[in-house]
């Protein structure tokens, strides 16, 4: 019997040991028995139709993700936006500055250190921030991401996490790598996290040791980021 996308278990098996709290347009995974605001983690899913039986956010993949940050000692943010298609992003992408201040402004939340992990097409979300670099924004992950936008935008200011896999359809892949070389070009500090054997949605779909490791990689770096002392520098 093949899972649909809402059942597939996430590629780690994270202890539910936290807590969940639900806000309007988010869910907050936070570590058990944690004092004081804490640095989060915003994780953005990509668009999902609308006759899938759950929301994303609610997901084994998302909240695998959400109870990971939240073992590490952070907050794991995981929004749930309207987001039904690719041709969602460009109204989307200018509500998410809003949506962002809203998680910064919780009493739980240390506002000046959040991370954004963009998942799948939740890349198409982070154009804001490819342009600008506010010093809470600690850094930009995406993983198997799906870009359209112009890359020309981003600019260098904070570190970018990118989750790359070797099996991506052939058309998404050329995006991803000319995205990297703006990148690497625009002075970026880019940390690239290569799975050659993963297909798109790997951390759900290949229960391998390349998977399990290229997931630890990504939250090792974003956790590292978003838990130093030093500051992300505005240009």
């Amino acid at each position: 019997m093949t899972l649909g996308p809402h059942e597939m278990p996430f590629v780690l098996d994270v202890a539910d040991s936290g807590t969940v709290t639900e806000h309007a347009g988010f869910d907050v995974y936070r570590p058990k028995d944690a004092d004081g605001p804490l640095p989060a983690a915003v994780i953005v899913p990509g668009p999902v139709p609308e006759l899938v039986p759950s929301r994303p956010f609610r997901w084994p993949l998302f909240a695998g993700y959400g109870r990971l940050m939240a073992s590490r000692g952070v907050l794991g943010v995981v929004l749930d936006l309207p987001y039904h298609n690719v041709s969602d992003a460009a109204g989307l992408s200018e509500t998410m500055p809003g949506i962002v201040e809203s998680v910064r402004a919780l009493d739980e939340v240390d506002g000046d250190r959040v991370a954004l992990w963009g998942v799948s097409g939740g890349a198409l979300l982070l154009g804001t921030w490819f342009a600008e670099s506010p010093a809470w924004l600690r850094c930009l992950a995406l993983t198997y991401p799906l870009l359209g936008a112009p890359t020309e935008r981003l600019r260098p200011g904070r570190p970018l996490v990118v989750t790359r896999v070797g099996q991506e359809r052939p058309d998404m892949q050329v995006e991803v790598d000319r995205f990297l070389s703006h990148a690497i070009a625009s002075g970026v500090a880019v940390q690239v996290i290569d799975v050659p054997n993963g297909h798109h949605g790997f951390d759900v779909a290949d229960h391998t040791d390349e998977s399990r490791k290229a997931v630890h990689q990504a939250e090792e770096l974003v956790v590292g980021y978003l838990t130093r002392e030093s500051r992300v520098r505005t240009p």
